[in-house]
């Protein structure tokens, strides 16, 4: 499939993941793209199996809205309801240079944000064009989501941004 050019070589890494997680309890961890587990619906349950073994190990969702079509929709939002204290808002952007970019990135967040929010089919996503059913997620999923994870993991977060 697109996503995955070794299958092997992808449960390899995975499988390391997991070896460090294990050799490593205490180890706070956020990995980013959903560490690579949301592209099917056996992966999710995967992903499920970590985050109820190794209670430090979080997630971002940076790079990942694009593969939400591809897997069982009541799967993913169930999944981001139930880990909702293990997820972060993130995308996979560097600096942006000209106001032409800014603009097409803040048009990619806020499909983001609608795939989060709201129940409509949203065209396109961060980086993908596909179109998205949006999740509709509670008001407190999405504050988790959105900040209170990452102030909670980050302390200093909130000094820094005067909050």
């Amino acid at each position: 499939t697109p996503w995955c050019a070794d299958p092997v070589e992808y449960w390899r890494e995975i499988t390391a993941l997991y070896h460090v997680l294990e050799r490593h309890p205490d180890l706070e961890l956020v990995a980013a793209h959903g560490a690579w587990l949301v592209c099917q619906d056996a992966q999710i349950d995967y992903l499920r199996f970590l985050l109820s073994t190794f209670p430090n190990f979080h997630v971002d969702l940076a790079a990942t809205f694009q593969y939400f079509n591809m897997v069982n929709y009541e799967n993913l939002r169930d999944f981001m309801i139930e880990y909702a204290d293990r997820i972060l808002f993130g995308t996979d952007m560097g600096q942006l240079e000209t106001a032409e970019e800014i603009q097409y990135r803040a048009t990619a967040y806020m499909r983001c944000f609608r795939i989060l929010e709201s129940d409509e089919l949203v065209d396109g996503s961060f980086f993908g064009r596909e179109a998205i059913r949006g999740l509709n997620l509670p008001r407190e999923v999405l504050e988790k989501i959105y900040y209170k994870n990452a102030l909670r993991l980050y302390p200093h977060l909130s000094e820094s941004q005067h909050l």
